[in-house]
């Protein structure tokens, strides 16, 4: 039930990066979503049936961008590293897609193509930082995590299920830190593309050299003990 480890804070800081994201999304893009596909399934279909392709076309990149992303980055688990090797590779990758996204923003990308290259940076990010504690969570759908607090609260309350509680609590911190990296970049950031991305970047940054640090004093205290 460990909630204080590296991957439990990652996925958490990868939470707020998607809400952030998000809201940026949102604002710029008419709509659209990055995580999200269900909503951009929706206002496809809605508005291809009522308006025709010449409008609906728009939610197609993001889509196709986060189709290829998850594919993508499902091989990238599979490189041949040890754990914290390759969990600090996948952080390393993420900064660098954030990086380029900040300079696609800056150079003024056109709109289709920024539209894919921010669905296949959220397709990996939602398939390689899922987890908190030992729960497996969205980092940028909350559809299902909402489903999940609300189940593992029901069974934590009238089944006297401990680890469900300690499951809810995982679910709800997702939840929550979605909802702040939403009002950060709307609220702090006015949801400007550079903004969101530098920040983003800058987070992940401070995340993977804090990680780098703690594995080197674990390291010298095991050579000293």
């Amino acid at each position: 039930m460990a909630f204080f480890t590296k991957h439990s804070i990652t996925t958490l800081a990868q939470t707020f990066i998607m809400g952030s994201i998000d809201a940026y999304t949102f604002q710029n893009f008419n709509g659209s979503f990055v995580s999200a596909q269900t909503g951009n399934l929706v206002i496809f279909a809605y508005e291809y049936a009522t308006k025709g392709w010449a409008t609906a076309y728009i939610r197609v990149p993001v889509l196709l961008g986060f189709l290829l992303g998850a594919f993508i980055s499902q091989g990238c688990k599979h490189i041949k590293l040890s754990p914290n090797h390759r969990f600090n590779l996948l952080l390393g990758f993420s900064i660098i897609f954030l990086g380029l996204l900040a300079i696609a923003a800056v150079a003024d990308l056109p709109e289709l193509d920024m539209l894919f290259s921010l669905g296949l940076f959220s397709g990996y990010e939602l398939t390689v930082f899922n987890r908190i504690g030992e729960t497996s969570v969205n980092n940028g759908i909350m559809t299902g995590n909402l489903k999940n607090f609300a189940n593992n609260v029901y069974e934590a309350i009238f089944s006297h299920d401990k680890a469900a509680m300690f499951k809810a609590g995982h679910f709800l911190s997702a939840i929550v830190m979605f909802v702040i990296g939403i009002m950060c970049s709307a609220y702090l950031l006015r949801a400007i593309g550079v903004e969101v991305f530098i920040v983003a970047a800058l987070l992940n940054l401070i995340l993977l050299a804090a990680i780098h640090i703690h594995f080197r004093i674990s390291k010298r205290h095991e050579t000293m003990s």
